[in-house]
Formats: C-alpha cells, sequence, structure tokens
C-alpha cells in the first residue's frame, strides 16, 4: 500500500485534516489533525483513524500503522 493511498484514504473519511507520514512498505507512522476530533478521546480518535483500514489489515495489505492523532483548531 503507497503512502499516498494511506493519505487519501485518511482525507476521504476526514476532510480537511493534516496528515504527515513516514514509513515504508507495509509499515507506516502517520499523524492526522483533525477538526473532526474535537470532543473525543484519544482512544476514541486512534480507532476513528484506524478502522479507515479494517479491510487492509485483514487482507495483509498493511502489516503496521503508528497512529498519533491531535485535534485540527481552526484559526
Amino acid at each position: 500500500m503507497s503512502p499516498e493511498k494511506i493519505q487519501q484514504m485518511i482525507h476521504e473519511v476526514l476532510p480537511g485534516c493534516q496528515v504527515t507520514m513516514s514509513g515504508a512498505d507495509c509499515n507506516f507512522s502517520v499523524e492526522v489533525k483533525a477538526p473532526q476530533f474535537k470532543g473525543m478521546t484519544p482512544l476514541q480518535r486512534h480507532r476513528a483513524v484506524n478502522d479507515i483500514f479494517k479491510q487492509q489489515f485483514e487482507s495483509g495489505e498493511l502489516h503496521a500503522l503508528s497512529i498519533k492523532t491531535s485535534v485540527l483548531e481552526s484559526n
């Protein structure tokens, strides 16, 4: 799975978010800042991102994804 595809999938579910990535092959780290995270606990935010890739984890297309999340505050 390409980094571009991972970013695209996150942006489709969380429009307006900021995504920072690192990693290669099937092991990636992402930092997602999204206004949709406001009012969510850290665990809820993590699950929201992790659930985007449920099918890819089950199929083995994606093996590991380290996730950091925060609320993107509007100015």
